[in-house]
Formats: structure tokens, C-alpha cells, sequence
């Protein structure tokens, strides 16, 4: 995983569709699903099976942000064209070593109230028979087997669904009575304009942050997602596993986060390496925008992580869906699951402190996610 091209927070503002003109069918083009499956939401089945159909391939993961912002569209179109030529597949291929579990993704395909069938693809075969390099990514291939459209990222709504419609139609379909999407191209400009400040996405594990950090070093690119000279003293020997005792510099830039007390490196994460009477131990940031998601991982029982922003407990107004109260208003999630978990939910872009703590030894941080959704809760 240390070869990832982009980061899934640059995508979110990356809106790249992309027409093909190629002339050839699935085979000539060798586009398979390679060794697919398990299968979730029906029988398997081969892009051949679907000749004189339209097949709509979505590359996703279940706890990517900008997956499942687009998941309304999905389902929209599953549901307005599924009985008119439309066949929707979701290729869950996982960026986490839990994404693999067939459990967890059967479990957040149900939670999720999704209806077309999806496939894991664990070992990214049939990820890297596309040359995919993105989640969420969407290839349309045509009746007759052509791969005709192809899109990166979240947006572009309308134009995707118009080629939806476009090849239904050139392969027969009547959808004369199915309304198309409306988009808000003011909606559109101001979402634009938000993310351009928006904190990146940050990555808590060995395999992005070692490669960051070499790339910062000797080609002066951005810095590595967490902020602590002390994570990157064994990063030259490659050591994706070891327990470090963290210290807070006190001071935070914006683009990384900040660790303290006792905590482990892992290839994909960071982990809370003792049990602790207090919350003295934490991962701290600086972050822009209305919006954060945390990749959290279950442990071997339930555990408590307290959220707090800018030192005090959340209100409801800024709580994520995801966050309870207790009896003294103190903010928190409840982990039961290794899943994304909506943290905070601003009604603006805001500049803020947050800061996550557990007791809980096994308490593990993945990433974070961004958002600059201003719209009322």
C-alpha cells in the first residue's frame, strides 16, 4: 500500500470525466472481473453475462468519505433503472486490512441500504485490471460491451446519469417516464471553493506517512500526515511496527495531527499501547472545515473514545451523527465496530482544535476525513 497514487481528500475535489472512444468489447479489452466474490446482493456474474446491457462498475470502500457521499446517486439510479437495462456493481476493494472481513462489508452493504450487488476484491485484481487508481471510481461500459465513460471522484452528478441515459437508450431501453437529476450549479462553486481550504485527509499508519515523509525530505512535497519528529526516527530501517512514547509539541499546523503518550505504529494505523486512569494520552489537530470522520478500529470489547473540540466537550449543535452524551455532557463514540464514525458536523467552515482520547488500551486511529458540507444538519 505505500504506492497509493492520490489521497481519497484530494479526490473529493477532483471531478475528472473522462469519454472513451474506444471501438472494442470487454474481451478485446481484457476488462474482467478477476477472481471476484465473495458476492453480496445476488449471483455472480461476468461482464459477457451482461451483453446487450449497461453496466455501471463502481470502485469503493466502506469507510472512504467520498464513497459514500455518492452512494444516494447509486441508489437513485439503481432505483430508476435497474428494470430498464442498468446493472450497478460495486467493486469494494479495501484500502484497510479489516475492509477484507466478508462480515464487515455484508454488515455496512446492509447498514448502508445498499440493494445492487457488490463483490470484494480483496487482493485488488480486478482493481488492477482497470488500471484503477482511485475510490470512488465509475467505469459505464456500454451493451455492447464497450467501455464508454469513465469518472474519479465525487460531483458530476448530471453528467454521469446523462450517460447513463444516453447508452440505455442506444441499446434500446425505453426511459422516456424516468426523470433525470437536477444539479445545483451554485451548490456546486460553493462546495468548490470550500474544499480548497479544507483539511486533507490524514493517514494514521507507517505505509503512507514513511513514504511522506522521504518524499518531503528529498523532494520537498508536502509533509508526512502526522507531526511528531519522533514518529520518523526508525522510519530509514522500515519498521512499520513499534511502540513510542509521544510528546505533544503544543503548537499544530494545519494538514497533520498530533500524538501523545504511549502509543504503537502500525503499517495501516495507530494504536493506544496501555491502559491508562486518566485521558492522558491523545491524538490532537487543527483542522478547516464543517466536517470530520474518524477510521476507527473495534478491540476485543466495547470502548469509550471522548471527543472534544477546542477543549470542551461538543455541543449538539457541532456533534456527528455518531456522537452520544453522558450524564455530565461529555461528548464521545462508542466503538463497537471497526468503521468510519462521523465525529463533527459544524453548521460552517470553521478553524478548530479536536481531540481524541481514550483509556482504553487497543483504542486504533486509521484517519481522518474532511467536510465542507454548509448546508443545516
Amino acid at each position: 500500500m505505500f504506492y497509493k497514487s492520490i489521497r481519497r481528500g484530494l479526490i473529493a475535489v477532483l471531478m475528472i470525466s473522462i469519454f472513451s472512444c474506444s471501438s472494442t468489447g470487454v474481451e478485446d479489452q481484457n476488462l474482467v472481473f478477476k477472481n471476484p466474490g465473495p458476492w453480496i446482493n445476488g449471483e455472480p456474474f461476468t461482464l459477457s453475462d451482461k451483453m446487450g446491457e449497461v453496466v455501471l462498475i463502481d470502485f469503493w470502500t466502506y469507510t472512504c468519505v467520498n464513497c459514500l457521499r455518492t452512494l444516494p446517486y447509486l441508489k437513485d439510479w439503481h432505483r430508476k433503472y435497474s428494470e430498464h437495462g442498468l446493472t450497478i456493481v460495486g467493486v469494494h476493494s479495501p484500502e484497510f486490512d479489516f475492509e477484507k472481513v466478508p462480515e464487515n462489508i455484508a454488515l455496512a452493504v446492509s447498514d448502508l441500504g445498499i440493494e445492487y450487488p457488490v463483490f470484494l476484491d480483496n487482493e485488488k485484481e480486478t482493481w488492477r485490471i482497470f488500471s484503477n487508481r482511485y475510490w470512488p471510481a465509475k467505469y459505464l461500459i456500454d451493451h455492447e460491451g464497450i467501455l464508454r465513460y469513465q469518472h474519479f471522484g465525487e460531483g458530476d452528478y448530471a453528467q454521469t446519469e446523462y450517460s447513463i441515459r444516453k447508452h440505455l437508450i442506444r441499446a434500446g431501453f425505453d426511459i422516456s417516464g424516468i426523470p433525470e437529476y437536477e444539479i445545483d450549479s451554485d451548490q456546486q462553486v460553493d462546495q468548490y471553493n470550500y474544499k480548497k481550504k479544507q483539511t486533507r485527509e490524514l493517514y494514521a499508519g507507517t505505509d503512507w506517512n514513511y513514504m511522506a515523509y522521504k518524499n518531503h525530505v528529498e523532494f520537498n512535497r508536502e509533509p508526512p500526515y502526522i507531526g511528531n519528529p519522533e514518529y520518523f526516527i526508525t522510519s530509514q530501517n522500515l519498521r512499520p511496527y513499534e511502540t513510542v512514547l509521544f510528546k505533544d509539541p503544543g503548537k499544530y499546523e494545519e494538514n497533520q495531527f498530533y500524538i501523545h503518550g504511549l502509543w504503537t505504529k502500525k503499517n495501516d494505523s495507530l494504536s493506544h499501547a496501555r491502559q491508562t486512569e486518566g485521558h492522558t494520552d491523545y491524538l490532537v489537530l487543527k483542522f478547516s472545515g464543517s466536517e470530520v470522520n474518524a477510521v476507527i478500529g473495534e478491540s476485543e470489547k466495547l470502548y469509550r473514545v471522548t471527543v472534544t473540540i477546542d477543549g470542551v466537550p461538543l455541543k449538539e449543535s457541532e456533534a456527528g451523527i455518531d456522537v452520544l452524551f453522558d450524564e455530565r455532557g461529555d461528548s464521545y463514540v462508542e466503538v463497537d465496530a471497526s468503521r468510519m464514525f462521523n465525529i463533527v458536523k459544524l453548521l460552517k467552515v470553521e478553524s478548530r482544535i479536536l481531540r481524541l482520547s481514550s483509556t482504553h488500551a487497543g483504542f486504533s486511529l486509521y484517519s481522518f476525513t474532511f467536510g465542507s458540507d454548509t448546508h443545516d444538519k
